[in-house]
């Protein structure tokens, strides 16, 4: 088996071969990583790169330039991302950064990483009337149980851009209509573990952004590479910088 195995015919299936993100072996690696990351050493890596120009872009498409620069990231983990960005850009630009993240992930965050600009959340709801002009996906819908309804919870959020990166799009000799259910091997956090994982239709996902925003560019995601699946489809990542409707605003 690779890195991924099926697709399987429910979810259940897959959750029946698999553990929880919150699961305390996954958080505790996640918490050992951060903590010997806590300063970003010079290096961008093209995962950050691809996420810091959307992030500039959509602030500037937003009209945020010489504001705060207000940022849901959900599903954040222990606030990397904020750490990096923050010193790509300097004081010049000042960050509000808002990690929405499971309970676990979120007491970890607050009791360990919080500071000035950066604050943990355990769900979408815990935000209230907070209003964002970046809410930042990255590698997260794949995980959850319902992701379709958490992008429709999000959209619902005020705000005015959307980057969605690290995002698996399956694709086979046929056009791929439905998401499959999957299973993903995390050896490379901890030997063992196993969590659903879904490969996503590009056409039904174009109806669902498409909804509410629009497509300001796309790019190919090669960080997490192209994985060849149990039914001959492969699976390959990709990102998007979305802008909200104005029709969608609450």
């Amino acid at each position: 088996m690779g890195i991924f195995s099926g697709p399987y015919a429910s979810l259940a299936l897959a959750e029946a071969r698999s553990q929880r993100y919150d699961d305390d072996r996954i958080v505790s690696r996640l918490v050992e990583t951060r903590q010997a990351h806590l300063q970003w050493e010079g290096m961008l890596d093209p995962l950050h790169q691809q996420l810091g120009a959307a992030l500039l872009a959509g602030a500037l498409r937003g009209g945020s330039a010489g504001k705060p620069l207000r940022v849901c990231d959900f599903g954040g983990g222990l606030g990397a991302a904020y750490t990096i960005l923050d010193a790509i850009l300097g004081p010049s630009v000042e960050l509000e950064w808002d990690v929405v993240e499971t309970p676990a992930m979120a007491r970890a965050g607050n009791a360990q990483f919080a500071q000035k600009g950066l604050r943990f959340y355990e769900s979408i709801d815990a935000l209230g009337d907070r209003e964002h002009d970046v809410i930042i996906v990255s590698g997260v819908f794949q995980y959850l149980p319902e992701p379709v309804e958490t992008f429709a919870q999000l959209a619902r959020r005020p705000h005015h851009h959307m980057v969605v990166n690290r995002f698996p799009i399956r694709e086979g000799s046929e056009e791929v209509l439905e998401d499959a259910c999957l299973v993903q091997d995390m050896a490379l956090i901890e030997s063992g573990m196993f969590l659903p994982h879904w490969g996503f239709s590009r056409q039904r996902w174009r109806a669902v952004f498409g909804a509410t925003h629009d497509t300001v560019y796309h790019w190919t995601d090669g960080f997490d590479g192209c994985h060849s699946l149990d039914d001959g489809s492969e699976m390959r990542f990709i990102g998007l910088l979305l802008a909200r409707h104005p029709s969608s605003s609450p």
